[in-house]
């Protein structure tokens, strides 16, 4: 393959203390060969894109969607008779198939519009699995991959009957965990807590779900096993169970004590922040949502605590990690650049700082930090152009000039949903 040179551009290289230069980047064999002045060697023979006044930064990392979703609300997703049909449906042959077009356009959509790596985390039937392999082996074109298989929960847990597999001795959520081993899951996910819509009581959603003795079990046997553990954790007690039990990384995450902080630094864990589901689902009417008041304040007591979750970790110095819960009402596969700035703007934090946690931040937390997730020589090329500079509007990531994923150039852009952009574009305009 050609080598390729981004000559000119200003380059945010993704670290916290970046700075903006005017450099040339070397692309050879996938990886950045080069970041600096170019001889006229290094120059002959190579691709040149002109990138002067573009602003060059890490591709972004998605460390939270699920794929069976394209973020329109549907009344599928409220339960009932129709949803039993539908799952029911999901577990045949022709239901596996067309579970798995729609996961390879939920994926190409993430890296259409400039996710470079995914982290998803509970979907049907093993079929992000499916197609992660299927991206793996080059058959299809998408982002690096890393997928935990259908959750695990607990009866009246979040996800139960849905895209999570329901147990509850310790043995069985064991067995749930080889099971996963051996469909070939990068990473567990699991469900100690509700979430809003299985809230029974007004101000305090994230029911606890899962014991600490559940949790050890679920832990315990991935560590064994070479996982980490992922949790949906929406509250203070939540996070209680989810930091004592072994959680490696806290999804969502709730306001949580100094010395639950000391433990999940001591064991290198981090939060997972998902602004971008709740936010529209406690600000947008209940006329456009469908949802009850009910449910729209719980929203906002699911954000609120979010927030201070992240403040406190960023206190005490734990990882912070951002995704977008892609698949909820209004959380659509493209929208990842949102979830930067409704994060920055929310915990009133710098540019630099979402873009930060978006990129090696989240590349740190998965491990990979030595391959991606900033702009250094000898890592893979995974590489946004932008017209304008992200650290001083977010919003310059909504349509990125050119996407480069391992040193190739992504040509495709995402299809979007203009009732949807135009429901979340009111809601920043009030921010």
């Amino acid at each position: 393959m050609k080598n390729i040179v981004l000559k000119n551009g200003t380059v945010i290289d993704g670290t916290l203390d970046s700075t903006s230069e005017i450099k040339d980047i070397l692309i050879e064999n996938k990886k950045i060969r080069k970041v600096g002045n170019l001889t006229k060697k290094e120059l002959k023979n190579a691709k040149v894109i002109d990138c002067s006044g573009m602003y060059i930064m890490p591709g972004l990392i998605n460390m939270h969607a699920h794929l069976f979703g394209t973020g329109k609300p549907s009344s599928v997703l409220g339960g009932g008779f129709l949803q039993k049909i539908v799952i029911l449906f999901t577990k045949t042959s022709i239901g596996h198939k067309i579970l798995d077009v729609l996961v390879k356009s939920a994926v190409q959509q993430e890296l259409y519009s400039g996710v470079t790596t995914l982290r998803t985390v509970g979907d049907f039937e093993y079929s992000d699995i499916r197609i992660r392999d299927k991206v793996r082996e080059g058959e299809i074109v998408g982002p690096r991959m890393f997928c935990s298989g259908p959750a695990i929960t607990v009866p009246t847990g979040h996800g139960d009957g849905t895209f999570a597999t329901t147990k509850e001795t310790p043995e069985e959520l064991r067995e749930e965990v080889r099971i996963r081993v051996k469909q070939g899951a990068d990473f567990i996910k699991i469900c100690t807590t509700g979430g809003v819509m299985d809230a029974k009581e007004k101000g305090h959603p994230g029911e606890l779900k899962m014991s600490l003795e559940q949790t050890l079990a679920v832990t315990n046997e991935a560590h064994k096993n070479g996982l980490i553990v992922a949790s949906h954790t929406e509250s203070p007690e939540g996070m209680t169970v989810a930091i004592n039990g072994g959680v490696d990384t806290i999804e969502h995450s709730s306001p949580f004590t100094d010395d639950e902080a000391k433990i999940l630094k001591d064991r290198n864990g981090a939060l997972i922040i998902t602004c971008s589901p709740a936010v529209p689902l406690a600000k947008l009417p209940g006329s456009v949502t469908k949802l009850s008041d009910f449910a729209q304040f719980n929203s906002q007591v699911v954000l609120d605590n979010m927030i201070n979750g992240a403040k406190i970790a960023k206190e005490k110095g734990i990882q912070i990690g951002l995704g977008t819960d892609a698949s909820c009402p209004f959380t659509t596969q493209y929208n990842m650049w949102r979830e930067l700035l409704f994060y920055k703007k929310l915990a009133d934090l710098t540019e630099k700082d979402a873009i930060y946690a978006a990129t090696l931040s989240n590349a740190k937390i998965l491990g990979i930090d030595d391959i991606t997730g900033s702009i250094h020589e000898n890592k893979y090329a995974d590489i946004l152009v932008l017209k304008e500079n992200p650290l001083e509007n977010l919003e310059a990531l909504r349509e990125p000039t050119y996407i480069f994923l391992e040193g190739k150039k992504i040509r495709m852009r995402p299809k979007k949903n203009k009732k949807i952009e135009t429901a979340l574009d009111s809601i920043m305009a009030e921010m």
